[in-house]
């Protein structure tokens, strides 16, 4: 990456030797990301990272139904990343029908998929994440996806004329998966997956959308028409360079990585339990590893945050695009009401005492010690068990 920074300065749209030197590492880059996740170069199309994907894909694929059918309607799940739950609320103040699938402590509704697919014949598309950014559930997507495709076979079998035959589509924000679980865009059977690369220890401000071969998506920008029309803007290709080679050493030893971060969580859960009786697990035993929640009833999160961050460990109360400060003044402490816990069956006010931990590659034995002895310390001087 810093290589290409320092070497490679050319706008990968130009046609001079700068220029096409830039598009070759940008294409080999394609290419790598494509085959990590099965998939083929001309299906992927660089973003600003996942915020970006997931508006391209439901915006740009809900317009192309429109422009068909008219406005249909949208199905998602209650517990998604705010970059989909709100470009679906915008949908719907335009006029799309929405609803939301019910994931009680990670339980996704897939009977209410299935009847609401069965009741409309509108549905342009199913969004729905692979992995719960806050509590690290990992959603069905298998199953999802099989139950779209067979709806939409059976659309096409009435009504094979129609130009919404091959509706609803399927997409996934795969942001918290990829590097860390199999998301193989075939098994899984999206039309569309969003993924981006800080997740994964790459640059910030780079991202991806894989979009299937025959999936008509609008653009949602004019401009210059790179990334094959559908977005525009000069590729950034020093990031693009540096979230390839992030995605080929994570994935390089993704399973190995998984096992020994499920052990890490293990060590952690249990080193809490040991710890506190009241002790609340938030996440799921069949989650993802790299997240973990819980909670200890009695204490103040805000306290405890800010006592680990004076010693340099950062944890949150949830994700941080879900409980932004803007408006907090520096230097002041206030953890925002995350929702995502009241919708997936916590009490009200179980979000005053609720932690996540974010886990990666690199994360040691040394420091999850560390973190529990910290932690301990900090979280009994909240209950009052500590002086000062």
């Amino acid at each position: 990456m810093a290589d290409a920074m320092e070497r490679t300065f050319g706008n990968p749209s130009s046609i001079h030797g700068v220029g096409r030197q830039a598009k070759r590492l940008m294409e080999e880059s394609r290419e790598t990301l494509a085959e990590l996740i099965g998939a083929h170069p001309d299906e992927m199309y660089f973003t600003s990272g996942g915020t970006e994907s997931n508006n391209l894909a439901i915006t740009g694929s809900c317009l192309a139904f429109e422009r068909m059918e008219g406005k249909g309607s949208v199905i998602t799940s209650a517990l998604e990343h705010p970059s989909v739950t709100k470009t679906v609320r915008n949908l719907r103040r335009d006029g799309w029908r929405t609803e939301h699938l019910d994931a009680v402590k990670g339980d996704l509704d897939l009977d209410t998929l299935g009847r609401l697919l069965s009741e409309r014949d509108d549905v342009a598309l199913v969004t729905v994440m692979s992995v719960q950014s806050e509590l690290g559930y990992r959603f069905p997507i298998k199953e999802v996806a099989a139950l779209c495709h067979e709806h939409a076979m059976a659309r096409r079998r009435t009504d094979s004329d129609a130009a919404s035959a091959s509706y609803p589509l399927v997409h996934t924000d795969a942001v918290q998966a990829f590097g860390k679980l199999d998301v193989q865009v075939d098994d899984l059977g999206v039309d569309l997956m969003s993924f981006c690369s800080h997740k994964i220890g790459g640059p910030k401000g780079i991202g991806a959308l894989y979009v299937r071969r025959g999936t008509t998506l609008f653009t949602t920008a004019a401009g210059g028409g790179q990334e094959s029309g559908l977005r525009s803007g000069t590729q950034a290709v020093p990031l693009i360079v540096g979230f390839a080679e992030a995605a080929r050493i994570t994935c390089a030893d993704r399973e190995a990585s998984f096992k020994r971060i499920s052990a890490l969580k293990r060590m952690i859960l249990e080193g809490l339990a040991e710890r506190f009786d009241g002790l609340c697990v938030n996440a799921r035993d069949d989650g993802s590893p790299y997240i973990v929640s819980f909670s200890i009833p009695g204490t103040s999160n805000s306290q405890v945050i800010r006592m680990l961050d004076e010693q340099g460990i950062c944890i949150s109360a949830s994700t941080a695009c879900s409980t932004s400060r803007a408006d907090v003044p520096e230097g002041t402490w206030r953890v925002k009401h995350p929702l995502t816990l009241r919708l997936a069956g916590f009490p009200v006010t179980h979000w005053r005492y609720t932690y996540r931990v974010s886990l990666c590659r690199d994360t040691t034995e040394d420091e999850v010690r560390t973190f529990l002895d910290a932690f301990t310390v900090a979280a009994e001087k909240s209950l009052g068990k500590r002086a000062g």
